[in-house]
């Protein structure tokens, strides 16, 4: 290099120019190993920016692609379990149909109630579905479980009542302390029966008096109250062999049940009748004690089933402005009011995000740069409770083979669940829940086809940008190569070039 040196500037120039190719040559081996034109976004010159930018819509895109697959795993997930919670309830629902077999089995239940709990328990699980570690039904609340166990829930929890004694506390207040469902014991006074709701305040508690007809000439008062009562007045006259006295009753779950009675002569009267006495007089006191009978024996059954209803919605039908409901006691069998069990006295059976706006907008995920899908799913949901609730309530009646109203409360409980399984007009369905989640889905579906069109072109103009063409890099790699050759040797020549030579 000294002897370069010594030729002056223009040795100084070839010496750069070595320098310049050397730079050439390696820069060109690198593309060639790499295909890439540059290592960083300087070298790309003045595309730099339009490679930046495709750089981070494709960046984009695969964020959107994450998303996708998240949403079709965790739909999918979610479509498997409530398809399995709809055959659950359509399998419960068969067994409630008529004709229904009363047999006890186990524990003072059937064999379908214990089957009843083994479908509550899948239901639960059902529910408590994860998808890696986000719960699937538990609305925001993913790293919470959506119930608690079958366990608590049916028999509580240390200090937390459990579902059978919010239940049994129930039954005590419909019924009362003398199972007349909050009747008082029906009167009858020179020929005038009286019917009578127990109490002076209105209260949520077992019968209410809706209306009292007859087919012949008894004059009907009715008596707003409180206490409501309605009287029958005879003294006009007797009734004819086979006139009827019709009583309906409104229970706590919102159905009715009548008492129909048809006056006649034969005594002792057949089920159903009550006895025409001499005097009208006489038949009050026969209808009174008649329509008492029919009282006890509806308050022991249908009652009691009605009462197992409701109790099912006051303590599933929650959500954070709405928690369990019990009745106000004890004495439990006077009680006029409802209150809310709190967290330390009553198993909260929903343990996921109780929140009261649309379930669908706890989970959402954009898919496009536009597009959002919305696909959550809260446990609480009528569709869902209503499945859980039912199974529950059938779950934990229980029966005494020496009771002589068990079998006929079974059958009314029995086929109030049914309906209750069957989520007629106007109640939610599990089926509705799919459909929504599966919108999401096609949306998001439809997403992925669209950035699937997208991202070829994108990848295809950074590919065109920052990659080389390995041909056109080897012709220039062997060009400079030649070059480079022919430039050294020229200056190692000059390099042994002296004065002596030169003379």
């Amino acid at each position: 290099m000294a002897a370069i040196i010594g030729f002056g500037s223009r040795s100084s120039i070839q010496s750069q120019t070595l320098v310049d190719m050397r730079t050439q040559l390696d820069d060109l081996q690198r593309q060639l190993a790499t295909g890439k034109k540059s290592q960083t976004y300087a070298g790309l010159g003045i595309a730099r920016g339009l490679d930046l930018e495709v750089r981070a819509r494709l960046s984009r895109i695969e964020n959107f692609e994450t998303s996708i697959f998240n949403v079709d795993l965790r739909v999918n997930l979610m479509n498997t379990a409530l398809e399995r919670m709809r055959t659950v309830g359509q399998d419960a629902r068969a067994e409630t149909r008529f004709p229904l077999t009363y047999e006890l089995v186990s524990g003072g239940q059937t064999a379908a109630q214990r089957t009843s709990t083994l479908r509550l328990d899948e239901a639960l699980s059902l529910l408590n579905e994860k998808a890696g570690d986000r719960y699937l039904f538990s609305g925001r609340a993913t790293d919470s479980k959506a119930t608690d166990s079958v366990a608590h829930i049916l028999n509580g929890d240390g200090a937390k009542a459990g579902f059978k004694q919010v239940m049994a506390e129930r039954l005590l207040a419909d019924q009362g302390a003398d199972q007349r469902g909050r009747l008082l014991q029906p009167s009858a006074a020179a020929g005038v029966v009286t019917l009578s709701e127990d109490g002076s305040s209105a209260h949520p508690f077992g019968f209410k008096l809706a209306s009292v007809t007859t087919d012949f000439g008894a004059t009907i008062t009715n008596n707003a109250g409180p206490p409501v009562s309605k009287e029958i007045d005879l003294s006009g006259g007797n009734p004819a062999p086979n006139d009827r006295v019709t009583i309906q009753l409104n229970q706590p779950d919102g159905t009715s049940v009548s008492i129909e009675l048809t006056a006649t002569t034969q005594d002792p009267p057949p089920s159903g009748s009550f006895l025409i006495g001499a005097t009208p007089t006489d038949t009050a006191n026969n209808l009174a004690s008649t329509i008492d009978a029919r009282i006890l024996t509806l308050s022991r059954t249908q009652l009691a089933a009605a009462s197992a209803v409701k109790a099912g919605e006051d303590f599933f039908a929650m959500d954070s402005g709405n928690p369990p409901q019990r009745v106000s006691g004890p004495p439990f069998e006077t009680a006029t009011a409802m209150v809310d069990g709190t967290d330390t006295n009553t198993v909260f059976w929903y343990t996921g995000d109780a929140g009261t706006d649309d379930p669908r907008m706890t989970a959402v995920a954009r898919v496009d740069d536009t597009i959002t899908v919305n696909y959550g799913v809260r446990g609480n949901e009528d569709g869902l409770r209503h499945l859980v609730q039912n199974l529950a309530v059938f779950s934990s009646m229980t029966f005494s083979g020496s009771d002589p109203d068990a079998r006929a409360r079974y059958f009314a409980v029995a086929q109030k669940i049914g309906s209750g399984l069957d989520q007629g007009s106007g109640l939610q369905k599990i089926e509705a829940i799919q459909t929504e989640i599966a919108g999401a889905k096609l949306a998001a579906d439809a997403a992925k086809q669209r950035l699937s069109d997208k991202k070829p072109v994108l990848q295809g103009l950074v590919d065109e940008i920052e990659n080389v063409s390995a041909e056109e890099v080897g012709t220039m790699l062997l060009t400079l190569s030649t070059r480079l050759q022919a430039t050294l040797q020229t200056t190692a020549m000059l390099s042994r070039f002296s004065l002596v030579n030169f003379i």
